[in-house]
């Protein structure tokens, strides 16, 4: 065995608001404390934990950040509901902050959900959905036409696009009968809205495209269609578009 491990962390050096974190986890289940519960107030728990306010606030922040409690002044600490929106945004933001490879890695996540749910989506969609979608590619397409009246070879990715693609998913499985499906599409989609800045303006053309095809083929009650047409859009490479 080696005489010491200069790799590993000395666990008497872990922060004091993060031992207090922990112990604060485990009394809310231990507990069993449920939405809508109370903590004890901050004297209290300083007074059981043996710690200063500063420090129990650093391990309260912690739990907000992670969606558990909020604190509500004149109120006390709540113990929140369970939010899987709230913990897969900030799961996915974590991982791609800082890496190209992880974003792309969340997007594969993203493309394997979407195709393994095409048959439910497709049974799902309602005649107001199909109305929905397609004014969700009207706007993809006006925008697509205004930029290429620019005569640029690149413009930004703005959010009234960015915003139309994304609604444009979200309808196709808002009928679906899984949270955690559509929290994950979400999160992903806020990831990759802050990695693409500039881009061709042929990205947004063939970004229309097919939005279009996947809508005539819901159009048309085409379930084989609307299938190619979604492994068309997710396999087609979009990085030859973008700058």
């Amino acid at each position: 065995m080696p005489e010491s491990f200069p790799a590993m962390r000395n666990l008497k050096n872990r922060k004091l608001y993060m031992q207090v974190y922990d112990e604060l986890r485990n009394y809310i289940l231990k507990q069993q404390l449920k939405p809508g519960d109370m903590l004890p107030t901050e004297m209290e728990m300083c007074d059981t934990l043996g710690v200063s306010r500063n420090v129990l606030r650093e391990a309260i922040k912690a739990l907000e950040i992670t969606g558990v409690v909020s604190s509500k002044p004149g109120v006390g600490i709540i113990i929140q509901e369970f939010n899987p929106d709230f913990l897969f945004q900030t799961l996915f933001y974590n991982l791609t902050s800082d890496s190209e490879a992880l974003l792309n890695q969340t997007l594969e996540v993203r493309r394997i959900l979407e195709l393994g749910f095409l048959d439910k989506a497709f049974l799902s969609l309602t005649q107001e959905d199909l109305q929905a979608l397609q004014a969700q590619v009207k706007k993809m397409s006006q925008i697509q036409h205004s930029q290429a009246g620019s005569g640029r070879a690149t413009t930004i990715f703005g959010p009234d696009f960015y915003q139309a693609d994304a609604t444009f998913h979200k309808i196709l499985y808002n009928h679906v009968d899984n949270m955690v499906l559509k929290s994950i599409i979400d999160a992903v989609w806020q990831c990759d809205r802050y990695h693409k800045e500039h881009v061709r303006t042929t990205y947004l053309e063939s970004t229309v495209l097919k939005h279009e095809k996947i809508l005539a083929a819901l159009l048309n009650h085409d379930y084989a269609a609307f299938c190619d047409a979604m492994h068309y859009h997710f396999d087609t490479d979009y990085k030859k578009e973008s700058t």
